[in-house]
């Protein structure tokens, strides 16, 4: 990582410390609703793409979201009772995110290739899911809204993150932390 200057780290940090406030809240919320309704589990699940996401849409540089991703995973471990688990959820969940911007060599941004990384993301997250909770044990309706939720739930909250980045960079918080060509305006 060249060019990375200490105000990002602290930018990414930040982010990441929220994020692992949330994954402990949703540790335990997730945990419930697992138990209560396993059908719909899924959609407690996309929060864990929030930060990942918030700080590539935000500073559009190379292995933020591995880094913010894989923080709160860090920040969250101690509370959490899958403990060390969290932060190798964080780490899986950061190089999930990398992925499509690594395929363009970090040269694009757009929102679609958010949305075509977390689509994926949200594949392999069902396809997780349906083996851990026992899918095939479900009747249908159950085995629909578990596979639902598990695949709309990553791309919705990242989409929810590309949103929440654009109303930040409005305000004018973290433009001068992205790459000088990426700071250029658009003609």
């Amino acid at each position: 990582m060249r060019n990375v200057s200490t105000r990002l780290l602290m930018s990414c940090a930040a982010i990441g410390v929220a994020g692992g406030v949330v994954f402990t809240v949703n540790a335990y919320i997730g945990g419930a609703v697992s138990n209560l309704l396993p059908h719909v589990y899924g959609l407690t699940i996309g929060l864990y793409f929030i930060p990942g996401a918030l700080a590539q849409a935000l500073f559009r540089r190379p292995w933020v979201g591995l880094f913010t991703s894989a923080l709160a995973g860090l920040v969250a471990s101690p509370f959490q009772p899958i403990a060390f688990g969290a932060f190798l959820i964080g780490v899986g969940i950061g190089v999930l995110q990398e992925l499509p911007f690594l395929v363009v060599r970090y040269r694009r941004w757009p929102a679609w290739l958010f949305l075509v990384g977390s689509g994926f993301a949200g594949l392999v997250m069902t396809a997780a899911a349906f083996r851990v909770l026992g899918g095939g044990d479900y009747d249908l309706l159950g085995t629909v809204l578990l596979i639902g939720s598990f695949f709309i739930s990553p791309p919705l909250c990242t989409m929810l993150a590309v949103w929440l980045a654009k109303q930040l960079e409005r305000a004018g918080i973290g433009r001068d932390l992205r790459l000088a060509e990426d700071r250029r305006a658009r003609r």
